[in-house]
């Protein structure tokens, strides 16, 4: 039986609007990818229990939310979990989100995590006018969601698909295909890409998604020849 992999990639974040509030607090150690080890699960229960945190959960974008801390527990928390959090590249994406990939799930023809890990890294001269979220599934059945994504890339037995543009919120848009059949450096490459023009076109505060509708995918991959 294969031994599982150790991946371990934390975010931070957390909630202070209402200081005046008991219990307001949300800790946010991001589980980048939704990936870690049971040894380090552990670790975090361990913390989880000291505290007596009142609610856990897994969000949407596969990270674990801490809820209901109390005031003064939050800052003392969040330096024990200091060495869980990873370091966030300066003008990058907010997060990528992926599926276990071909080396965890039989219908994968694909390494997400590789390619995952590619563009977690990715950083740019400027910050972004707003969020960006990355989602990578390993097959055609895009259980991320990658269409409803600012980038979102899935696999086939050809290669990979990069559509841009997407967004699944109270405006949602399926994002527009701009190229398929990409190897993993083609696919960094052309995201790159993308993400350069939106972050030299795109309005004030507008995600991709509305970008997107007013600049159309014909001027983008027009753009993107040049």
């Amino acid at each position: 039986m294969r031994a599982p992999r150790t991946l371990l990639f934390f975010a931070f974040d957390y909630d202070m609007s209402d200081e005046t509030s008991n219990k307001n607090f949300t800790v946010i150690p991001g589980l980048n990818m939704g990936m870690f080890s049971p040894k380090d699960l552990a670790a975090i229960l361990e913390v989880i229990n000291k505290y007596d945190v009142p609610a856990t959960k897994i969000t949407g974008a596969q990270r674990l939310a801490l809820l209901g801390m109390e005031q003064e527990d939050m800052k003392a928390m969040h330096k024990e979990l200091k060495p869980f959090i990873r370091d966030t590249v300066p003008n990058g994406v907010t997060y990528v989100q992926a599926c276990p990939g071909k080396d965890w799930c039989r219908y994968g023809m694909a390494d997400s995590f590789s390619l995952s890990k590619k563009l977690e890294n990715l950083s740019f001269a400027e910050p972004f006018t707003a969020k960006v979220k990355i989602a990578i599934s390993a097959c055609r059945m895009c259980c991320t969601e990658p269409y409803l994504r600012d980038v979102g890339i899935f696999a086939s037995k050809s290669g990979w698909t990069v559509a841009f543009g997407g967004n699944g919120g109270g405006r949602p848009r399926i994002g527009d295909v701009v190229a398929k059949r990409l190897s993993d450096d083609e696919v960094v490459e052309l995201v790159k890409k993308c993400l350069t023009i939106y972050q030299n076109e795109a309005r004030p505060t507008s995600r991709t998604a509305r970008f997107m509708e007013r600049f159309g995918i014909e001027d983008l991959k027009k753009l993107l020849l040049e």
